[in-house]
């Protein structure tokens, strides 16, 4: 009985590793709640960031000499500097949020598409094979040689042995 893709998606959708755990690709789970942690902990620290350095900028720019940041890294920063970097660290945190979706997408499809490749059949008649290749050259004067490739699909078949009826009695 094969996993239906469609109930794989929607349960990894609902709960994040649901549907690889529906797949019965249990090696997948860690992978994928070690993806969303580290996305979702770059999130946080980005924004945890860029809140520090707007609050920050806000008491720099406010015009009020006695309300300067007094936080290490903050204090040494003039208005320009700490708005560059609000800034850059707002960029961060969109971008990092981005990615988080993505990662979150990425695992839901992952659900959806091992539960279509679980009814592939792989056969061991998988074959590739480079061959010698000669063809008649474009104008009809001379031939040209190269290699074609060929691929075979599908299960071998045995091939049937010819009679010798040359064969003495």
């Amino acid at each position: 009985k094969y996993p239906n893709p469609r109930t794989a998606a929607l349960l990894s959708f609902i709960v994040p590793g649901a549907g690889q755990a529906y797949n019965k690709k249990w090696w997948k789970i860690p992978i994928v709640y070690g993806a969303l942690a580290g996305m979702t902990w770059l999130s946080i620290d980005n924004d945890r960031e860029y809140q520090r350095l707007k609050k920050n900028y806000k008491l720099l720019v406010d015009g009020d000499d006695l309300t300067n940041p007094s936080e290490a890294p903050y204090t040494f920063m003039n208005a320009n500097q700490m708005k560059g970097y609000r800034d850059q660290f707002r960029g961060y945190t969109e971008k990092s949020y981005l990615f988080l979706g993505i990662t979150y997408l990425l695992a839901v499809t992952d659900a959806f598409v091992d539960a279509h490749l679980s009814q592939f059949d792989v056969s061991d008649d998988l074959t590739l094979r480079l061959v010698p290749d000669i063809q008649s050259a474009s104008g009809g004067f001379g031939a040209s040689f190269g290699v074609r490739i060929r691929l075979g699909f599908g299960r071998a078949t045995k091939k049937k042995k010819k009679k010798n009826i040359f064969t003495t009695p």
